[in-house]
């Protein structure tokens, strides 16, 4: 039987294309944070506080992309015309809901994770490598520490129930 070769394609995206993917990206990530953040408001206090700082670095991630932006000669990020659609509010109301919550934003951080892992495989600028490396790393760190925090909160659990 003849062996067929596959191909694979490497997608490459140019420098102004790469940059508007990233921040509307982040963007997104931002709302997210801000919507868990409210969401957890009533229930758990220093979940909402964390969520709340994930966003505040999301904000930062989207000042550093316009700055590279900039410096790489390039007028300003193109602003996208879709408008994302606003999450209804909710309000965690059960330990249940917060962790099912809770898993999909692991689920959802480590998504972020690998789509900067992309982005910076299809970047043939090796001025972006720096700032999207300093990104993936930011993304790691947010998905231990999601991780960590579910963990710690499913022990807390788990002392309440044997007392």
């Amino acid at each position: 039987m003849p062996e067929t070769k596959t191909k694979i394609a490497r997608l490459v995206l140019v420098l102004d294309e790469l940059l508007t993917l990233a921040e509307a990206h982040e963007k997104t990530e931002l709302a997210r944070y801000r919507q868990l953040a409210f969401s957890f408001l009533t229930f758990d206090t220093s979940v909402s506080r964390l969520m709340a700082s994930l966003g505040i670095q999301c904000e930062m991630r989207i000042e550093v992309l316009q700055r590279v932006f900039r410096q790489l000669g390039l007028t300003d990020l193109p602003t996208s015309s879709e408008k994302t659609e606003a999450a209804q509010p909710y309000f965690i109301c059960s330990p249940e809901m917060a962790n099912d919550v809770l898993a999909q934003a692991i689920t959802d951080a480590e998504y972020s994770l690998r789509f900067h892992q992309h982005l910076r495989e299809a970047s043939i600028i090796p001025a972006l490598y720096p700032a999207l490396s300093v990104i993936i790393k930011q993304k790691q760190a947010e998905h231990t520490v999601l991780e960590g925090f579910m963990t710690s909160l499913s022990c807390l659990d788990l002392t309440k129930q044997a007392s």
